[in-house]
């Protein structure tokens, strides 16, 4: 209150100061400073809490945004840390995934391989087979043809042979020689 009144003298002596070039007397000057100090006395008095609550309201948002703007910031950089933690883990998974999924694939490819071999073996082995059984088909077809044959010209050779009558005589004893033993063994 004090201060109020020391600051409504002073603008007082103020005004004293600004109209000593008129002609007031001081009775006059003392009522104008009078009403001034009254005004601001009552300006203070019904002003005091709201100009206070309003410099305290503005305080304290000032003060609240600073805090939530700080609060903000700190959950923003966890954000980030969290984030950052994240995108590391992601690229070791990444770095693993990748990893398997060569060691997979060179593993299909060497079963792969592997199967190929079997089975391309397999065919080597059904070819030998076939082969060898064909040859045994075809020994076999040559050796009867062969026998066909032979037997084609034995008797060609035979009836040209037994078309001498001596051929036809020896051969004609030798085979009752043949019957008389086998009927005297």
């Amino acid at each position: 209150m004090t201060k109020v009144l020391f600051g409504a003298l002073f603008l007082f002596s103020f005004a004293l100061a600004a109209e000593e070039g008129g002609h007031h007397s001081p009775v006059v000057l003392f009522w104008k400073g009078f009403n001034v100090l009254l005004f601001l006395g009552v300006a203070y008095w019904f002003g005091r809490k709201p100009v206070a609550e309003a410099f305290n309201n503005f305080w304290r948002s000032l003060t609240q945004n600073v805090e939530d703007s700080e609060k903000e910031l700190s959950l923003a950089r966890e954000e980030l840390r969290k984030a950052k933690e994240e995108l590391e883990k992601a690229k070791v998974r990444a770095d693993e995934s990748i990893a398997l999924a060569r060691e997979s694939a060179q593993t299909e490819i060497e079963n792969t391989r592997r199967h190929a071999e079997e089975i391309a073996q397999r065919v080597r082995e059904k070819a030998k087979e076939t082969v060898e059984i064909e040859l045994k088909k075809a020994k076999e077809e040559l050796a009867i043809y062969g026998l066909m044959k032979a037997e084609e010209i034995a008797k060609g050779m035979l009836v040209e042979a037994f078309k001498d009558p001596e051929v036809q005589k020896r051969y004609i004893e030798t085979q009752l020689k043949v019957l008389e033993e086998k009927k005297n063994a």
